[in-house]
């Protein structure tokens, strides 16, 4: 049998940025840590409900996974878009889980980036990367 491994460990959490901003995860997994788990993880996040006043019609809030060389992502070596909030309706956003597997094409370093539109109205909400084991 391998090695145990709290999944619960590797985490990291951001902040959806302002209107019209991107923000990414500080601290972010380092993939070598990871290597013994490959291909059998996806990294997944849970976004909450927004409001129409966090999300009004229209408006976006993209989680993109990102990989790179530095922990700071200055150059991503690859990035996947994970899913995408939307505002409609008049009523914001339900709550979603979105998720995806890594690429681990060169980077050590594995992260969220989080996009809000224009619009949109939810800085400071707390989302959190995490990994599950499938």
């Amino acid at each position: 049998m391998g090695p145990s491994y709290r999944l619960s460990l590797f985490r990291r959490s951001v902040n959806i940025p302002a209107a019209g901003a991107s923000a990414v995860s500080p601290g972010a997994v380092d993939g070598g840590d990871l290597a013994p788990l490959l291909p059998a993880i996806l990294f997944y996040v849970q976004s909450p409900s927004l409001t129409a006043g966090q999300l009004p019609d229209g408006e976006t809030i993209t989680y993109t996974l990102v990989e790179g060389n530095d922990p700071a992502f200055a150059s991503p070596t690859s990035s996947t878009v994970m899913g995408v909030q939307t505002g409609a309706g008049g009523a914001g956003a339900a709550a979603a889980i979105f998720a995806a597997p890594g690429k681990f094409q060169g980077g050590k370093y594995v992260g969220l980036k989080i996009t809000a539109s224009a619009g949109a109205n939810a800085a400071g909400v707390s989302i959190t990367l995490a990994i599950a084991q499938t």
